[in-house]
């Protein structure tokens, strides 16, 4: 059996000392850690368990919210 999980795309919003301040499509807000040492306010990430894992650009992010919309 293969478990996979989704992550939402989010915005960086703020960086505050050891922690980004993201926001998800729906207003929702975080502050989460990272791996990802070069990230700026207006990136786009993927999280899983309160960690940032990746940076992605707009238009990739746009696209995947496009689908959840749909679903």
């Amino acid at each position: 059996m293969t478990i996979m999980c989704l992550t939402i795309p989010k915005k960086v919003i703020a960086i505050k000392g050891d922690g980004v301040i993201v926001e998800t499509a729906g207003g929702n807000r975080q502050k989460l850690k990272s791996i990802v040492l070069s990230l700026e306010v207006g990136d786009w990430v993927l999280s899983q368990q309160q960690i940032i894992l990746e940076k992605i650009d707009k238009k990739e992010a746009k696209e995947a919210l496009k689908i959840l919309e749909e679903v």
